[in-house]
């Protein structure tokens, strides 16, 4: 019910606040930007749960389960959760060294392109992206080896449920909390032994491959950008 609920919170309070926007008057603009800049966030909180908990009583009147969804029953730790708390811990580096990137082109190379009439949109998507693409693509990277070596995140989010299916309100169990927690109960030399063993192969692997992949590509956009 929630992202139901946001969405249209979010149409809502855009419209209304176009509307504040289009009846304040000019000299009047900045005191109707504070207002919409602290009343917008609050109004959409406040109307994403309060629509939220409305379906969700009407849903539970006439005997649905408000926490059903096409995907299968939910669960508080699921797939959901930890793509947002792992978007939260891996956006900050990705955004810092995509920004280093992007701050590191020449101005010179802006100036040119602006000195020849191209938009400062042209010029973002024609000259800056292109010679910072290999340090973005680098923090992407950068991000993804986080995520994918993240553990305690992911163990504690998803209730570390054994389990293989495609809901995202259903738990799950990663190779990195495999290993972490069914090592230390492991006999040593029988097949769970070496099924553990065979999981740290798979990731490191997996490790190598995503790296090496990452390096072609970067020195791949180094080489195409080294004379500008």
């Amino acid at each position: 019910m929630l992202p139901v609920g946001a969405i249209i919170g979010m149409v809502l309070t855009a419209r209304g606040a176009a509307l504040i926007r289009k009846r304040s008057a000019a000299e009047q603009s900045h005191v109707a930007e504070v207002v919409i800049a602290i009343g917008q966030p609050i109004a959409m909180l406040a109307f994403t749960v309060v629509f939220a908990a409305v379906l969700a009583s009407v849903l539970t009147s006439v005997g649905l389960d408000a926490r059903d969804s096409i995907f299968g029953r939910f669960t508080p730790r699921n797939s959901l959760i930890v793509g947002v708390i792992m978007g939260f811990a891996i956006i900050p580096i990705i955004y810092s060294i995509s920004e280093d990137a992007l701050a590191s082109v020449p101005n010179n190379l802006r100036a040119a392109s602006l000195g020849s009439g191209a938009s400062p949109w042209q010029t973002a998507i024609k000259v800056v992206l292109p010679v910072a693409a290999s340090g973005i693509f680098s923090a992407s990277m950068i991000g993804l080896g986080r995520a994918v070596g993240e553990t305690m995140i992911v163990l504690m989010a998803t209730g570390n449920t054994p389990t293989m299916d495609l809901n995202i309100f259903e738990g799950f169990r990663t190779l990195s909390a495999n290993i972490a927690v069914e090592l230390p109960e492991a006999p040593k030399g029988e097949a769970l032994y070496r099924v553990l063993f065979l999981c740290g192969l798979v990731l490191f692997i997996m490790t190598f491959f995503i790296n090496t992949t990452a390096e072609i590509v970067r020195q791949h956009y180094r080489k195409k950008n080294a004379l500008l």
